[in-house]
């Protein structure tokens, strides 16, 4: 049955009765050849027991999909993503040993995956018998000397044509450079030996993919993630062993996007380049100079918005032909084609790997040479599927007429595991019911690499299937025998499954408690901030105020908090500017104190800190001597606050002495007597403040809102900007007085103050909202008669007739260099002479330099 496919080709379809093969039946055990922990070492930690999600889920009461949008907004890595770039590729390369019966294996091996190392598979002899493997003594295999300290992300062998001595090369990718080595044998050690040709380094971006060519021993393709491609050429002529050369290649707007693989074409000069949207053909025209021509598009193919190729790989051995897979298709293309030959579905969840099998090298038999077998999979997930796809061999007229059918087996799977109906169907219900936090694939034995030994050993080929060889988690080298079946088989009975279930899985670190580190947990009483955020501090407050104090308690007479410390309290925040009596104008006093630009938000800050009372102000601030009275689990803990500054001001405070100790005080080093604070937030303390003078009742403390009360603070504030403060603009100027805030027997003085706003980009409906919290507050400079006078001055003074606005620099005990400051006061008058907008500035507020 001939179907006409999207691009107007024939697809040929089986039809009911009609008989295509091969097939092949499930292999039912394995035979294994090595054994080793260097075949897999540990390389993969064990999810936590508790991960972010997780324990906010457990501890918090969070709900999972609010745990999980947590956990991706601060952009945790998952283990997961280490473990899709480790197990990305087949580990397993494959180098026959001409006239042996033998085959080297390769594979990463060492501490970090970053050594190659080998054993050799043979038959025996030529006409077939066991298969055998030779590594070290002691059941160890051979392993290369060079060590890299970088993880082998990819292995790729060549054969030799041209050098009876040599068998071949290997290409070793790591994440920022490739190395070579050339394979020969030793007949006096009767082993091949590895030689270290040399590598090359790319410090501008990482390796994305690489390939060997067909047509010419020892050259190599090197594709890297930001587009750039390298042509290398081994040749022991050559000082260093190899010479390369970077393609001009001019690539369009590739950001985003992600480069799949390099492969060197059907004629001499060129390239494929596969990228997760387009497949490219690079021609080389003169010298390094390349064109680049788009052979095939995703968006052309009639694909999803969001899907895009996520594998790609050549397709025999004429160089023409190549493959491209998505999250649900596999294209067949060709370089002599715009549109691809073939279109299937396959059902493998994120494939990362494609492999193409002639069916000679599965044991068939056949005269037609462009039939072959597609394997496409994902290590990970351990699972894979099977495509043959050739001629149709109903229509022998049509040579463009194409079939394609599956064979129904999981070459990731291991043997004598049942493959009935109802196994199939638990084993996903198995997968779906455990929490994300937990991965399946720690419960079993994985496939990491694998490769159908028929094909590079002849010895064991023949009509009744092939033998494939795996690399298991567990350090196992296992061969499986696929035998050649006439049909599918029909139903699948159940059978008790034959797979070794005391395998370990050494693909993870071992989850030993190295540290034996106690799993306990300190939670935070947060009910005040629970309170707050839910706008019942008041009433929270209230019912913690009412509670009596124990009966059998009484106040020690040696009670830190005596007469003395309240007396020396009182003076100090005095001194800085608190506890001012409410009946005097808090706003007129907080705006005197300004000595440099502050913003209306700090002022609201200031004006309210000033205006509480010295009985609640003494639970903001305190020292350590009365600190260390209090206990947390019975027990001292070690609490530290900033010292207030010694410099007079309010809060907020901008700088503020580093702590003199780093965990706990000793005898060398003792809490000072500095004042400490605040030690409760304004929140609370406002909150207290109405409470104390009654002003809440049982009702009114549902409704109170600490944050509204400090933002009426805050129009009040902008609002006596507005007035006392001089914004630039043509209006009547008022002066500010000691005893009122407005003097209209002064308006012609100018303001002593200044207000602007710095230029900030916020939406236009909090536009005004923003300018009020965000204008600044500022004291003009008046000149003195001592501004002309230069030489009195010392230190930062020289810098004091620079700025039109009074800026008070705290003063500390450090040495300037008065020429180089002369200096800089000189480039800054030339600058300030100069910028026309700092000249607008002065003459939009009236301000004199």
């Amino acid at each position: 049955m001939d179907v006409v496919d999207d691009w107007g080709r024939k697809a040929a379809v089986p039809s009911a009765g009609e008989s295509i093969s091969p097939f092949y039946s499930n292999p039912s055990e394995s035979q294994i050849l090595f054994s080793s922990p260097s075949l897999s070492p540990p390389i993969l930690h064990r999810v936590p027991h508790l991960t972010h999600a997780r324990f906010l889920t457990v501890s918090g009461g969070v709900p999972p999909s609010s745990s999980s949008a947590i956990e991706s907004s601060f952009r945790i890595p998952h283990p997961n993503d280490e473990v899709a770039r480790v197990l990305s590729y087949n580990r397993l390369q494959f180098l026959p040993i001409p006239g042996k019966a033998s085959v080297l294996v390769f594979f990463p091996t060492g501490t970090n995956l970053d050594q190659l190392g080998f054993v050799v598979v043979s038959t025996g002899n030529e006409s077939g018998g066991d298969i055998k493997v030779m590594g070290l003594d002691k059941g160890e295999v051979f392993v290369a000397k060079e060590r890299f300290f970088s993880r082998v992300l990819k292995i790729l062998v060549q054969p030799s044509s041209r050098d009876l001595r040599g068998l071949g090369y290997v290409m070793v990718c790591l994440l920022y450079s490739v190395h070579w080595y050339c394979v020969k044998y030793d007949e006096s050690r009767g082993r091949p030996v590895l030689i270290y040709i040399g590598g090359q380094q790319f410090k501008s971006c990482s390796v994305a993919s690489a390939s060997w060519s067909s047509q010419l021993t020892g050259e190599c393709l090197v594709l890297l993630e930001n587009g750039d491609v390298f042509v290398y050429e081994l040749n022991e002529r050559h000082s260093s062993g190899f010479r390369g050369c970077k393609m001009k290649v001019s690539w369009d707007d590739h950001q985003g996007k992600s480069w799949l693989g390099c492969e060197f074409g059907c004629r001499f000069g060129t390239f494929i380049v596969a990228r997760s949207d387009a497949a490219f053909v690079i021609t080389k025209t003169s010298g390094n100079c390349c064109s680049v021509r788009a052979l095939l598009e995703s968006k052309s193919l009639n694909m999803a918005g969001t899907e895009e190729f996520v594998s790609f790989a050549k397709a025999g051995s004429d160089s023409f032909r190549f493959l491209l897979a998505s999250r649900s298709s596999i294209y067949l293309c060709d370089q002599r084609s715009g549109v691809p030959l073939l279109k299937w579905q396959h059902d493998v969840e994120k494939p990362c790997f494609m492999d193409v099998y002639s069916l000679s090298d599965l044991g068939f038999q056949t005269d037609e040479s462009a039939t072959s077998c597609v394997v496409v999979g994902s290590f990970w997930n351990a699972e894979s599927q099977m495509f043959c796809y050739g001629p149709s061999p109903s229509v022998d007229s049509d040579s463009s007429s194409l079939c394609v059918w599956e064979l129904p087996h999981n070459i990731l799977s291991p043997a004598g595991k049942c493959l009935c109906g109802d196994c199939k169907i638990r084993e996903v219900v198995m997968k779906e019911s455990l929490p994300v936090w937990i991965d399946w694939q720690k419960k079993r034995v994985l496939v990491l690499g694998f490769g159908v030994l028929n094909k590079y050993l002849p010895s064991l080929g023949s009509s009744d299937g092939f033998t494939l060889i795996q690399l298991k988690s567990s350090g196992k080298l296992e061969a499986v025998k696929f035998r050649a079946s006439p049909s599918l088989g029909g139903e699948v009975s159940h059978r008790d499954s034959t797979c070794e279930s005391d395998e370990v899985n050494l693909l993870y670190f071992p989850d030993d408690n190295i540290y034996k580190l106690p799993r306990r947990f300190k939670y935070l009483e947060l009910d005040y901030l629970s309170a707050y955020t839910e706008g019942n501090l008041a009433k929270f407050l209230e019912s913690r105020m009412s509670k009596k104090r124990p009966s059998g308690s009484k106040k020690k007479s040696d009670d830190s908090l005596s007469l003395t410390y309240h007396e020396e309290l009182c003076e100090k925040l005095n001194l800085c500017g608190f506890g001012r009596d409410r009946c005097s104008s808090t706003v007129t006093a907080v705006f005197n104190s300004i000595n440099s630009p502050t913003s209306v938000f700090d002022v609201a800050l200031r004006e309210t800190w000033s205006s509480l009372p010295m009985e609640l102000l003494l639970f903001a601030f305190s020292n350590y001597t009365e600190v260390e009275g209090v206990l947390l689990d019975k027990k001292k803990p070690s609490l530290e606050f900033l010292s207030v500054p010694e410099f007079p001001q309010l809060p907020p405070f901008l700088l503020r002495k580093p702590s003199r100790r780093s965990s706990k005080w000793s005898k060398k080093i003792q809490p000072g007597v500095d004042l400490i604070g605040p030690v409760l937030p304004l929140p609370v303390l406002l909150t207290l403040h109405e409470l104390r003078n009654g002003r809440l009742n049982s009702q009114q403390q549902e409704f109170f809102s600490p944050d509204a009360d400090f933002s009426d603070r805050c129009n009040q504030i902008s609002k006596a900007a507005r007035e006392m403060a001089n914004s630039g603009s043509s209006e009547t100027t008022i002066s500010l007085d000691d005893d009122m805030w407005l003097n209209s027997d002064s308006q012609k003085e100018k303001k002593r103050f200044i207000a602007y706003s710095p230029i900030t980009k916020t939406d236009d409906s909090d536009k005004e909202h923003e300018e009020e919290l965000t204008k600044f507050v500022a004291k003009v400079r008046r000149k003195d008669s001592d501004d002309d006078v230069v030489g009195g001055r010392s230190g930062l003074e020289v810098l004091d007739d620079m700025s039109p606005v009074e800026i008070c620099f705290e003063e500390r005990d450090a040495s300037f260099d008065m020429k180089a400051l002369f200096m800089c006061k000189a480039l800054v008058s030339q600058w300030q002479d100069r910028s026309t907008p700092y000249q607008d500035f002065l003459s939009q507020y009236h301000l004199h330099k």
